[in-house]
């Protein structure tokens, strides 16, 4: 029998053979929900040959002080391997676990707060979408993966077309809107069919998804259905009532630099342009 059991039942603690022949519910005769708890975790024990470990709170007064114990349930076996019992051990943790929770609340603050600098470093605020500071990393980091392991990557960039002309017609204020609006476009892509892919703002309405593992081809899909996506709804501003358009260039890595990728990326881009805007090339 448990120390927890001998603490609310100090009469059996001189004569633990008296507890011989009882069940859980003589045992527990002021907690039958907690004696249908017990006996049910026994018997599983017996059943399965698996340990289980349970942690419960006891005394919890006014002031809102409590103990928390730690139970453990063995499985007890014969000669022939037959489970035949059980075996609980009791301890109070309430220390223990109060030191554990105090460190993991303080490492909870490191993480948020780490992860709010993140993404204050690492987002572009008018768009929402990642940074430069954000396209640097992780293109080292996929330019690495592709040196040693030959895993291949690809990018899109993007650029609005005739954005200064909607900036000079209907003022800066709404040119950021557009930004922002773009920024929501490209982000709900990524939430809905491509989880894996980066949208960042390269600068002004230039923008670039960055494509992990994908080569051309994927590349290609997924230039498409941006180009759609855009294409099938008519952004409302005030008197803007317009679709983005938008000419879009492709690069899958080769044996480059990532800054060579980049200037094959922009010259996809410019022919896209060069072609009649509001098309993909490479």
């Amino acid at each position: 029998m448990n120390r927890q059991f001998y603490q609310k039942h100090p009469e059996f603690k001189n004569n633990p053979e008296s507890v011989i022949g009882k069940t859980d519910f003589d045992l527990f005769p002021d907690s039958v929900e907690h004696a249908k708890q017990a006996y049910e975790d026994e018997q599983n024990v017996m059943k399965t040959g698996n340990a289980i470990n349970i942690f419960e709170v006891e005394g919890v007064d006014q002031k809102g002080s409590f103990k928390i114990a730690h139970t453990r349930k063995y499985p007890v076996y014969n000669d022939h391997k037959e489970c035949v019992g059980i075996f609980i051990v009791t301890e109070d943790v309430t220390n223990d676990l109060s030191i554990v929770k105090e460190s993991q609340e303080k490492n909870n603050q490191l993480m948020k707060l780490n992860k709010a600098l993140t993404q204050e470093n690492t987002k572009d605020t008018l768009s929402g979408l990642y940074n430069r500071r954000f396209i640097r990393a992780q293109l080292d980091s996929l330019y690495q993966q592709y040196q040693e392991e030959q895993v291949p990557f690809s990018i899109i960039m993007i650029d609005l077309d005739n954005f200064k002309q909607i900036n000079d017609t209907y003022g800066h204020a709404l040119g950021d809107a557009v930004i922002q609006y773009v920024g929501e476009i490209l982000m709900n892509i990524k939430r809905q069919y491509y989880p894996t892919i980066d949208p960042c703002r390269y600068g002004g309405d230039e923008f670039l998804v960055i494509i992990p593992i994908y080569q051309k081809e994927g590349a290609l899909k997924i230039a498409k259905d941006i180009l759609e996506a855009f294409e099938s709804q008519i952004l409302y501003l005030g008197e803007f009532h317009q679709n983005i358009k938008m000419s879009i260039g492709i690069a899958t890595i080769e044996n480059e630099s990532i800054h060579q990728l980049l200037e094959r990326c922009d010259q996809c881009l410019y022919q896209a342009k060069k072609s009649g805007k509001n098309k993909i090339y490479g």
